[in-house]
């Protein structure tokens, strides 16, 4: 009834806005991807064990404005997905992604709806295989979009933002629970040349944790970077009362239109796996166009009992 709701007021409020032209910008926007992909044993998560072909995580979007004043704009999002890499999804092939209605202004901007929390989105651009097998939620939690969340983005003040997210009650998941981030700087090195990010979410999907986490490039010549992230992170799950620290080490290398990545992770949380996980990932990219992407991605997942290994050969592209 929500979700409907939800829906029925992002569309009103689009239909509204035609009635100034002037004022109303929307657009389409999205991913597309095709991969290839061998799991050995089938212990990851978001994928299944053998030889698959997978269009992960690819969606279509609209993105909506309309200007009040020279100050204040009501913004409205709609995403759709398709769902997972695993067989727990098949039935449901898509599904909604960020949908959600708003303000923005002088003073930040304020959506409700459907939303990546902003716990998630302090992870900047540290998880270099983001979307695929090899992402950072693998093994550690707290990487959620929820329901009927109230989100709020301040602007940037001599390089610092502040965000948070509140879950309301009226949500089928497990309602309630909050989150507050403090960023430094700019994850793509364009405007500042770091990223800075504390963050706390207390109680939202059933997890209370902290992170702290810095990206920085190391070395710049000509079309050539190397850059590096580190992330701190400890999480409880409130409910089976476990509790555990997460790391994770990163390295990239861009040299025109090529970029090689390694990340290491671990986790002894046991909130995503049930034993203690460690991640370790190695890809290279190959950018044809500004939008269109090959790569190659191996990845290793152990634990004190056993391991799992995959391989992925892909090719994306945004619009």
């Amino acid at each position: 009834m929500v979700k409907s709701s939800l829906a029925t007021a992002i569309c009103c409020t689009l239909a509204l806005a035609t009635s100034n032209v002037s004022a109303f910008e929307w657009d389409w926007y999205g991913k597309l991807e095709l991969q290839a992909l061998d799991v050995d044993k089938g212990l990851y998560r978001y994928a299944d064990q053998g030889r698959q072909i997978e269009a992960p995580f690819s969606r279509l979007g609209v993105k909506a404005k309309h200007q009040l004043t020279d100050g204040l704009a009501i913004v409205a999002v709609y995403e759709w997905q398709v769902n997972g890499l695993d067989d727990a999804n098949k039935d449901q092939r898509l599904g909604s992604r960020n949908t959600y209605i708003g303000v923005a202004g002088t003073y930040g901007e304020l959506v409700f709806g459907k939303n990546d929390t902003k716990f998630k989105k302090s992870e900047g651009k540290i998880d270099l295989f983001n979307e695929t097998l090899a992402d950072i939620a693998q093994i550690t939690p707290a990487q959620d979009r929820l329901e009927n969340v109230l989100s709020y983005q301040s602007p940037m003040i001599e390089g610092f933002n502040f965000s948070a997210t509140w879950q309301t009650g009226a949500s089928d998941e497990t309602a309630g629970g909050y989150d507050w981030v403090l960023g430094y700087g700019d994850p793509a090195f364009k405007k500042y040349p770091l990223y800075l990010a504390y963050g706390r979410t207390d109680e939202l999907n059933n997890i209370t944790a902290e992170r702290l986490l810095a990206q920085m490039p190391l070395w710049q010549l000509d079309d050539a970077v190397l850059a590096a992230g580190l992330m701190v992170q400890h999480s409880e799950h409130v409910v089976r009362n476990i509790e555990g620290d997460a790391w994770l080490a990163q390295l990239s290398y861009q040299r025109a239109h090529w970029v090689y990545k390694w990340q290491w992770q671990q986790d002894d949380s046991k909130t995503r796996h049930a034993e203690k996980a460690r991640l370790h990932s190695i890809g290279v990219d190959y950018q044809w166009q500004k939008n269109l992407t090959a790569y190659l991605l191996l990845s290793k997942l152990n634990f004190k009992t056993d391991h799992d290994h995959a391989a992925a050969l892909g090719m994306k592209f945004f619009f």
